[in-house]
């Protein structure tokens, strides 16, 4: 990558996962008939855009076109032919590109040893995959317990995603609203874990950025 893509590349990520955020509070709005359609057709369009930031190395650049592809396909068959199952398909791949950029993002973001505008980006996109990340996991916990957080009634996955992604982010910032709360064993695991995650997340980033900071001087 050359120009200014590459020294500000993490910013076309921050957008583009602020933008699926906020499709997914949109599609909350729309019929019920529309709001899967809305989530997958805007989620490609968006993770497309998050290539600019992701395409560093050709192989991962390659890596997370194939799944933008597969996902695409998938939305087309599901369209076509209104099979439930490709729903789950494509919430998997959904997951997959979320863990992977997350992997190359932090490996660039942590403890590189230069710090600028576009690491502190870097480091705000990594938080808000982390948080993605954990309203997948949510999401999928809700399918197959539907009672695992009160708070939130059963639906389909695709209308839990966006309070999901809500009471992702309380959780990761520990804020505990109490509005949504876990009622099963694995569900509590899952809260900890990512309000654990929360909380070295910003002990790790303070102390890279500390220490990129140092090497400077």
């Amino acid at each position: 990558m050359t120009g200014p893509i590459k020294k500000n590349h993490f910013i076309w990520l921050t957008v583009s996962l602020v933008g699926l955020m906020l499709a997914g509070a949109f599609s909350r709005t729309m019929p019920d008939n529309l709001t899967l359609g809305l989530i997958e057709y805007t989620s490609v369009v968006l993770l497309l855009l998050s290539l600019l930031s992701l395409k560093t190395h050709h192989v991962w650049g390659k890596g997370f076109l194939v799944i933008i592809g597969i996902m695409s396909a998938v939305v087309v068959v599901r369209g076509a032919t209104d099979i439930g199952y490709f729903e789950y398909f494509y919430l998997g791949l959904y997951l997959t590109f979320l863990l992977a950029a997350a992997w190359l993002v932090g490996s660039q973001v942590l403890f590189t040893g230069d710090v600028d505008i576009n690491v502190i980006v870097g480091s705000v996109a990594l938080y808000l995959l982390i948080g993605l990340i954990y309203s997948i996991f949510y999401t999928i916990l809700l399918e197959f317990s539907p009672e695992a957080l009160k708070g939130i009634e059963a639906a389909a996955w695709y209308d839990n995603l966006p309070t999901t992604t809500y009471f992702s982010f309380v959780t990761l910032t520990t804020l505990g609203y109490g509005d949504i709360s876990p009622t099963t064993p694995i569900a509590e695991v899952i809260v900890v874990l990512e309000a654990v995650t929360g909380m070295f997340y910003f002990a790790v980033i303070v102390a890279s950025l500390i220490g990129g900071i140092r090497n400077r001087t």
